[in-house]
C-alpha cells in the first residue's frame, strides 16, 4: 500500500472519529428540543486530580445537575487553569461565565479574573481566564466590603469584546468592569449606592433597556446604572418601587414568612418582561454541606412589572417561563423549549433545592436519578443558562 494512500485512510479515519466524538458531545449535552444548546445546568462541584500546587498539569472534572432530567452531567478532564490555583475564592457567575479572586503572583492582594472554566461548552485543554482591573478603593471601609456578594455581565465575552461587569460587594459600592473599552487603561469605576438599604442587595443586568439594576434588600426601591457607564458618573436616582394586588394570606402564613429570611431579585425574560421575586426562607446555615431538598424554603412571591409605571403586580401565572435563583445572576428560560421543565415554576439553588409551583405556591426538592452522585456537592453551587455548542 503506498504511503500517499496511507496518509489518505489515516485523515479520513480521524474524520470519523472526530465526527463521532461531536455527535457524542450533542448527545450528552443537547436538549430534547434542540441539537444546538444545551438544558439549563446547576454546577455544584468539582472533582481535582492532582497537586493545584506542585504540578504543572492538573485535570478535573465538573459535575452537573440537570434540571430538565434530574440526573447529574460530568464533563471530564477539564484542565484546572493556574489563576484557580491561587487561594481561588468564587464571587459569582453571569452568562455561564464566572468572576473570581485569586492571590497575585506576590502574594500581596487579590487580583479578579473571569472564566469560562465551569463553562460545559468550553474549551477543555485551554479554557479563557481573562484579567480584571482591581477593585476601586473604598477608603475608610473594612476589608470584608470587597467580599463579592454577586455578578452580572451585558453578554459573554465570547459575543462580544466591549462586555462590560458588575460586581456587587458588601456594603453599598458596586465595581463596573469594561475591560475592551475606554476603561482599559484607567482601572474600573465603581460607584456608591444612595441608601444603606442597598447592603448585600442583587445586581442584574437588562438586555431590554442595556442598564444594570439593583433592588434594596427589602425591594422597596431601585437604582440603576448605565452599562455604557462614563468616569464622571455617580450612579443614579432612587426610584420607590409600588406593590400592587397582593395575595391574601391567613395570619398564621404572614407570621411564618415574618420570621423568615428574605431575598429579592430581579429577572428579565427573553421577550423583555421584567419580574422581582421575594424568596422567604427558614433555617439559613451558611457552610453546611448541601443536599438537594426543599430545606428552608418556604415561598416566593412574584412581581410582574409594569413597563411604564414600574408599578410592580403580584401574579401566578408567568405563562411558559421557568425563573432560575441561586448565587448566580438570574435568568428566564420558555419551558417548552426544554421538554420535562416545568412552566410558571421557579428553579431554586440556595436556601434548599428544587422547584416552585407559583400557581399552588408548594415546593418540592429534586429527585435527583443516582442520589450518591450528589453526596460531594459544594457551597459553590451556580446555575448555568442554556448555551451553544
Amino acid at each position: 500500500m503506498s504511503s500517499s494512500l496511507i496518509l489518505s485512510l489515516s485523515a479520513k479515519l480521524s474524520s470519523v472519529r472526530k465526527l463521532a466524538l461531536r455527535y457524542q458531545t450533542l448527545g450528552m449535552f443537547s436538549s430534547s428540543s434542540s441539537t444546538t444548546t444545551t438544558n439549563p445546568y446547576l454546577m455544584y462541584g468539582t472533582t481535582i486530580y492532582g497537586n493545584p500546587e506542585e504540578d504543572l498539569h492538573v485535570r478535573s472534572d465538573i459535575h452537573y445537575f440537570d434540571p430538565v432530567k434530574e440526573n447529574e452531567v460530568i464533563v471530564r478532564d477539564k484542565t484546572l487553569p493556574m489563576e484557580f490555583r491561587k487561594e481561588c475564592v468564587l464571587g459569582g457567575m453571569s452568562h455561564g461565565w464566572v468572576v473570581f479572586k485569586a492571590r497575585s503572583d506576590d502574594k500581596k492582594d487579590k487580583v479578579l479574573y473571569i472564566s469560562d472554566y465551569y463553562t460545559p461548552c468550553g474549551s477543555k485543554s485551554n479554557p479563557k481566564t481573562i484579567p480584571l482591573h482591581p477593585m476601586g478603593q473604598q477608603p475608610g471601609r473594612p476589608a470584608q466590603y470587597l467580599n463579592i456578594t454577586n455578578v452580572a455581565m451585558t453578554c459573554s465575552p465570547d459575543q462580544s469584546n466591549d462586555f462590560a461587569v458588575a460586581v456587587n460587594c458588601l456594603g453599598p459600592v458596586i465595581n463596573f468592569f469594561r475591560p475592551g473599552g475606554k476603561h482599559k487603561y484607567s482601572g474600573s469605576v465603581h460607584f456608591t449606592t444612595p441608601l444603606q438599604h442597598f447592603n448585600q442587595s442583587k445586581v442584574m443586568y437588562s438586555k431590554r433597556d442595556e442598564k444594570f439594576y439593583t433592588t434594596s434588600v427589602d425591594g422597596q426601591f431601585l437604582v440603576y446604572y448605565d452599562a455604557f457607564f462614563e468616569e464622571d458618573m455617580t450612579g443614579s436616582e432612587v426610584h420607590e418601587l409600588r406593590f400592587i394586588n397582593h395575595p391574601e394570606l391567613a395570619q398564621s402564613e404572614w407570621e411564618i414568612l415574618d420570621s423568615c429570611s428574605k431575598t429579592v431579585h430581579l429577572v428579565e425574560s427573553p421577550s423583555g418582561q421584567r419580574f422581582l421575586i421575594k424568596w422567604y426562607a427558614q433555617n439559613h446555615q451558611p457552610g453546611k454541606k448541601i443536599t438537594f431538598l426543599c430545606r428552608g424554603t418556604k415561598r416566593f412571591m412574584v412581581f410582574r412589572e409594569e413597563e411604564e409605571t414600574r408599578v410592580m403586580s403580584y401574579t401566578e401565572d408567568i405563562g411558559d417561563l421557568c425563573i432560575f435563583l441561586g448565587n448566580s445572576e438570574p435568568f428566564c428560560v420558555n419551558a417548552s423549549s426544554f421538554p420535562g421543565l416545568n412552566p410558571n415554576s421557579i428553579y431554586f439553588a440556595g436556601d434548599g433545592f428544587g422547584v416552585y409551583d407559583i400557581a399552588t405556591r408548594k415546593p418540592r426538592s429534586f429527585r435527583p436519578k443516582s442520589p450518591a452522585a450528589f453526596s460531594r456537592a459544594s457551597p459553590a453551587f451556580q446555575w448555568i443558562p442554556p448555551m451553544s455548542l
